[in-house]
């Protein structure tokens, strides 16, 4: 039940706080979580897999928490990927008030709409099998930067390189069912581009953003209707 409620929070949080998207960027914080090595979940979603641009290395599934409106409270577990294969990662640390972020749109992070297409089918397609071995989750992560950076598919050469044998081989699965796919996650993206730190990527989860004069009208209906739905199944 608790599970459940923090969910509900989430999401209505997340609603508010995109309420004003249409007139101006919301504000949220991230935090690392305890555990693992660095930011990455338990230490496990990661693995040697290739190089992007002059940067070589491991990459992996990263384990946050995230707060939509307040920097000391209401901290929710985040799992995502990284969405700019040209800045550094930074966040706040364990415990602290965390780092702002931008809450915006692909449209308006993203400038290509092939390249968010490609992105919205990868995550719909994989995001949840990514998180079950340290190949696939770094796999994942490289075909992100690969939509991202690259202007042909071609996981051998250009700004993205693998060369992981198992990751390549996955990632490249991958592509062959996005090429196919209709079905797409409604996402958006922790901006950090303003501070010169790391972007992230996140589903909506059902959370659609209006933009017109009165957004917060909305944005409060629904909190309302999600709460009073949730009451209602409990009695």
């Amino acid at each position: 039940m608790k599970n459940k409620f923090r969910s509900i929070l989430l999401t209505v949080s997340v609603a508010l706080a995109l309420a004003d998207l249409g007139r101006a960027s919301a504000i949220s914080y991230i935090r690392d979580a305890s555990g693992g090595e660095g930011p990455f979940v338990d230490g496990r979603m990661l693995t040697g897999a290739g190089q992007v641009n002059s940067w070589s290395g491991r990459a992996g599934a990263l384990g946050f928490e995230l707060s939509m409106a307040d920097p000391d409270i209401n901290f929710f577990s985040l799992i995502t990927y990284c969405g700019d294969p040209t800045r550094y990662l930074e966040v706040g640390p364990i415990g602290g008030t965390g780092l702002p972020f931008q809450v915006v749109g692909m449209s308006d992070f993203y400038t290509n709409s092939s390249d968010i297409e490609r992105i919205e089918k990868l995550w719909k397609l994989a995001f949840g099998d990514s998180l079950t071995t340290a190949t696939k989750a770094a796999a994942f992560q490289f075909l992100l930067w690969e939509y991202i950076a690259d202007s042909t598919i071609d996981l051998t050469d250009g700004i993205v390189k693998i060369s992981d044998a198992d990751v390549l081989q996955q990632a490249l699965a991958w592509n062959t069912q996005v090429n196919g796919a209709t079905a797409r996650a409604m996402l958006l993206v922790l901006d950090g581009s303003p501070w010169n730190r790391q972007s992230f990527l996140f589903e909506q989860y059902g959370v659609t953003v209006v933009e017109n004069p009165e957004p917060s009208t909305y944005a409060l209906l629904g909190a309302g209707l999600l709460a009073f739905g949730y009451l209602r199944r409990k009695r």
